[in-house]
């Protein structure tokens, strides 16, 4: 499938949610996430959230699962406040299985980023839920992942 990457500024989002450090590796595991969402889907699933779900996948293998809310609303109890950073982010569609994001990242970086003009900073990678795997099939779920990035400087 051909990769299309575009570079966007996005907004910072305050959200709340759940995070879980590494455990071993620096990558996150398809099931942390999925463990971090279920608790977090289990326990707060109708609170009203103010925009798309999102995940960050950490630097060090973390993990963090937010929702957005609306500014100046309270964390609902048992969440804790998670920040999406606003930036430049090369960003693409990952269409399908969530277990496959990581390799939608990795060609982000392997493929697009050296030809790109652009370099990778740090920050977290992130997710952005586009529809719900409650209400859409596996094949029909889309994910908007970004890498933040700056423009590479000109030696």
């Amino acid at each position: 499938m051909k990769l299309i990457v575009k570079v966007v500024r996005l907004e910072a989002v305050r959200g709340a949610g759940l995070r879980e450090s590494a455990e071993v590796s620096t990558e996150v595991s398809t099931e942390a996430a999925g463990r971090i969402w279920g608790r977090l889907i289990a326990s707060h699933g109708n609170w009203p959230a103010a925009g798309a779900p999102f995940g960050l996948r950490q630097e060090d293998g973390g993990y963090a699962a937010g929702r957005p809310i609306h500014p100046g609303a309270s964390i609902p109890e048992g969440l804790g406040e998670i920040e999406m950073p606003g930036g430049w982010y090369a960003g693409a569609v990952h269409e399908g299985a969530y277990d496959r994001i990581g390799g939608t990242l990795r060609r982000i970086e392997e493929e697009w980023l050296p030809h790109s003009g652009f370099r990778r900073v740090a920050g977290p990678a992130v997710e952005r839920y586009l529809n719900d795997p409650r209400e859409v099939p596996e094949a029909g779920l889309r994910t908007e992942v970004c890498l933040p990035v700056a423009p590479d400087p000109i030696e």
